[in-house]
């Protein structure tokens, strides 16, 4: 595990939550932070093609939901554990809970006001908000998620399953807005009062000069003694 956010195409970053799915289905966690350069964007694993309207490569996750926009401005982690593991129980949600516990902590002692989604909370999204999350990511709600004081999401968190195993994906905005994958994407326009909800960490009070490298530098100790538990 790397000190620092390792640059890669987003081609490469897909094979890393591959490779790491793999480890932990053999019996070994693992943990590593990304910064997507040059830019990618990077579609849910049922999303549709059709949906990009982009030059940059685009990508495709085995994890769910909408499209990310991928740039040195977002840091994505990915995290594997086996089968047993407390981060892989058989409850699917309850599977965040530590993970976005663990982030919504390190954020708070970066001085960012923010807090996790309740279960209630992300379950009580309506239709069109839902439907706007399957085209852009951001533009839903997840339990566990980390959301500003205000209720604007700043972090998203993804899983993938298999024989037991999971990897968890985690995406941070640190200086890109999550409304700069509307730029990418067919109609994107439509899907801005929901990314509206959003936040990037430098926006957050006090944080302005927040990047994404400083943000893995706190959360890198906390994730590996998750792991490691």
């Amino acid at each position: 595990m790397s000190d620092t956010p390792s640059r890669r195409t987003g081609s490469a970053y897909i094979e890393v939550g591959a490779t790491l799915l793999a480890a932990a289905v053999a019996g070994q966690a693992g943990l590593v932070a990304t910064i997507v350069s040059p830019p990618a964007l990077v579609l849910g694993s049922a999303q549709s093609e059709a949906d990009a309207a982009t030059e940059m490569e685009v990508v495709r996750r085995g994890t769910g939901g909408g499209a990310v926009l991928c740039d040195e401005g977002v840091l994505l982690i990915d995290l594997a554990v086996p089968a047993g593991h407390a981060l892989s129980p058989e409850n699917v949600t309850e599977a965040y809970r530590p993970l976005g516990e663990a982030v919504h902590h390190a954020l708070v002692g970066l001085g960012v006001d923010c807090r996790t989604v309740g279960v209630a909370e992300a379950r009580a999204m309506d239709d069109a908000r839902k439907a706007a999350a399957r085209r852009a990511c951001w533009a839903g709600l997840s339990p566990y998620e980390v959301v500003l004081g205000d209720g604007r999401k700043l972090v998203g968190l993804a899983q993938r399953r298999r024989r037991g195993a999971v990897l968890h994906q985690v995406a941070i905005p640190v200086t890109t807005s999550p409304l700069a994958v509307l730029d990418h994407l067919v109609d994107g326009a439509a899907l801005e009062p929901w990314l509206r909800e959003t936040a990037m960490v430098a926006s957050a009070g006090g944080c302005g000069s927040a990047t994404p490298a400083g943000v893995w530098d706190i959360l890198r100790e906390p994730l590996t003694v998750l792991i490691c538990t």
